[in-house]
């Protein structure tokens, strides 16, 4: 799948923020004295930052079927992921 390179580098910011099991372990370490639920906060805040993700695709990076399935993949993988944070 080809995407722009603009989109593809906002997409490899947000995998690095929201999917490196490390990265996300001292987010929440650092939300946690900030809020009561700091799963509920990190979440939303994932999901704004895909939403301003997309906004950076062309057209054509919108165009396949792929991208939205992509996407859908990386917010369920995100979800198991701070899942299993809060878990442990």
């Amino acid at each position: 799948m080809s995407l722009s390179e603009k989109y593809r580098k906002e997409l490899g910011m947000w995998v690095d923020n929201y999917l490196d099991p490390f990265v996300l372990n001292r987010t929440v370490a650092a939300r946690k004295s900030d809020s009561s639920d700091p799963f509920a906060l990190i979440r939303t805040e994932a999901e704004k930052d895909l939403e301003f993700t997309v906004l950076k695709a062309t057209g054509k990076d919108r165009t396949g079927g792929d991208i939205y399935m992509m996407e859908s993949n990386f917010l369920l993988q995100f979800n198991m992921l701070l899942s299993h944070i809060k878990v442990s």
